[in-house]
């Protein structure tokens, strides 16, 4: 079975410590688990559709979309104040620290980088955030970039280096790079952030087996209280890790369902000029 974190290892000593974290979890359960970095431009989707994953992270919205075959482990809690000690994050909606906007309404129109559709926070979350913001009648608040921001690190450079004025990441990313590269973040100031959401899980292959998975759940679960556990936590800026259960995830459907009753987009279509 496998380790990735290639959700959330948006930095080369980020990912360095995930790696750390993992083989303690791997330690602590008693498995063989080697970290597989997967690292962008490879698809996500691909890793996890692999049959080995023994503690990979998942984004929320695709696996209450599709949980069979899937066994939840559990979620990260941040330590920040904002997240109130429970396993949740925000999209925050980005700009370039010397752009004119003061409100998020002062950039409608702009463009907006965001990422695939299978995103919660990177598309379907600011999608029904921005759905609720918009006047009677709009169908999309926003026109797209000329090129694919399918990474949260494409989104910020889409944003830093003028090829959209706005755009959408996951808080916890945000916070990783704000400890590990804080020059990057730095060329950026947040304008609003979404509701919170049910941040993404940790989720290995039912096909590795009931009691493989116990065993890391229980690992991770008792990471708070291990002490080389703590301080690997601390470098991810991570209090502990929480159980979840699938009905968690189960309103990230329902916000897609109701922008698409809507007809609202995230993003005008690539062949209209104008948000409608």
């Amino acid at each position: 079975m496998i380790a990735s974190a290639r959700m959330y290892a948006v930095a080369a000593p980020v990912a360095r410590a995930w790696q750390a974290l993992f083989a303690r979890v791997a330690d602590c359960a008693g498995v063989d688990m080697p970290y597989v970095e997967h690292a962008a431009p490879a698809p996500v989707s691909a890793l996890w559709a692999r049959p080995d994953c023994g503690c990979v992270f998942m984004c929320g919205y695709p696996y209450a979309c599709a949980p069979e075959g899937r066994e939840l482990l559990a979620a990260p809690v941040p330590a920040g104040p904002r997240y109130q000690g429970r396993p949740i994050y925000f999209s925050e909606f980005i700009v370039r620290a010397d752009s004119p906007a003061q409100t998020l309404a002062q950039t409608f129109g702009d463009r907006l980088a965001c990422m695939l559709p299978e995103s919660n926070s990177g598309y379907n979350a600011p999608r029904h955030f921005l759905m609720r913001q918009a006047p009677a009648g709009a169908r999309t608040l926003y026109r797209p970039t000329a090129r694919p921001t399918p990474t949260p690190l494409a989104t910020i450079d889409a944003v830093i280096d003028g090829a959209a004025e706005v755009g959408v990441v996951d808080s916890y990313v945000l916070d990783l790079l704000r400890a590990y590269a804080p020059e990057r973040v730095a060329r950026l100031r947040t304008l609003d952030h979404t509701p919170a959401a049910p941040i993404p899980p940790l989720v290995a292959s039912a096909q590795i087996g009931a009691e493989s998975c116990a065993r890391l759940r229980e690992a991770l679960l008792a990471m708070d209280r291990d002490p080389l556990g703590v301080t690997l936590l601390a470098q991810l800026g991570l209090a502990r890790f929480a159980a979840v259960q699938p009905q968690d995830y189960a309103c990230l459907p329902v916000l897609a369902r109701e922008a698409d009753e809507a007809g609202f987009a995230l993003t005008a279509p690539a062949e209209d000029t104008e948000p409608v």
